[in-house]
């Protein structure tokens, strides 16, 4: 826009020039004077001359040339104040259209930075969903695990409640298990033998003022089926009584 108004005010300028030129070389042609014989029409009747207008005084060294070009030159210096007013108007709306431009800007600079905001907090959403979904899906998974383990306990469950009573072992002891005798209740402690166990209680008894002893073989009729060289720490043994069980 700027440019365009410097190109229209150069080229005024070019021609006014031309104009100049132009002038100089062709001025206009004065009218020629009225000669002295020629009389006017009521110079007979009168006798008298008639009384002619008197041209307006004009500056020393200054012909009718020099006046038009004078007009001319005030006639382009309106002109040329129009083209700086409207020059100077196009440059204020320029300058308003650039900062409109640049509100503009700004406000889509803003607007970007609102959506990339809003994009990455659907990302993040969308990424959230996606770990619920998986958690939800494992913990479906355990369920089916654990559901079908249960099922594998309870079919073992059944099967041991349909099968017959087993049979007590007695170590190759034929005397049967007394119905009812006294005995001491001991939980096996780590790095305890069944020896260790039966010297502690035999000490024990021994110092209460009990005679006797209690042996292995006795130990293993009060518990049957019990492996004396594989005994678990916190497993209950019943330690009967000296003469309890013979």
């Amino acid at each position: 826009m700027r440019s365009q108004l410097k190109i229209t005010t150069w080229i005024t300028v070019v021609g006014f020039g031309a104009f100049l030129i132009a002038a100089q070389e062709t001025p206009p042609t004065p009218e020629p004077p009225t000669s002295a014989k020629s009389k006017p029409k009521n110079a007979s009747k009168t006798g008298k001359a008639p009384k002619t207008k008197k041209a307006p005084p004009t500056k020393p060294g200054t012909t009718g040339s020099d006046r038009y070009f004078l007009e001319q030159i005030r006639q382009l210096r309106g002109e040329m104040e129009e083209l700086k007013g409207a020059y100077n108007l196009q440059i204020r709306k320029v300058m308003a259209l650039e900062t409109e431009v640049r509100t503009l800007r700004t406000a889509n600079e803003t607007l970007k930075r609102e959506n990339a905001l809003k994009f990455a907090s659907n990302k993040s959403i969308d990424k959230l969903a996606d770990k619920i979904m998986e958690l939800d899906k494992n913990r479906l998974n355990d369920l089916d695990i654990t559901n079908k383990q249960i099922d594998a306990i309870l079919k073992t469950v059944k099967k041991l409640a349909a099968a017959p009573p087993a049979t007590p072992r007695h170590n190759g002891n034929t005397n049967p298990v007394p119905a009812d005798f006294k005995a001491r209740e001991h939980v096996v402690q780590s790095g305890e033998f069944l020896s260790t166990i039966l010297e502690a209680y035999n000490a024990a008894f021994k110092a209460e003022g009990l005679s006797g002893r209690v042996t292995q073989s006795q130990v293993l009729k009060a518990n049957p089926g019990l492996d004396p060289n594989r005994l678990l720490v916190r497993q209950k043994l019943l330690i009967p009584l000296p003469g309890e069980i013979k």
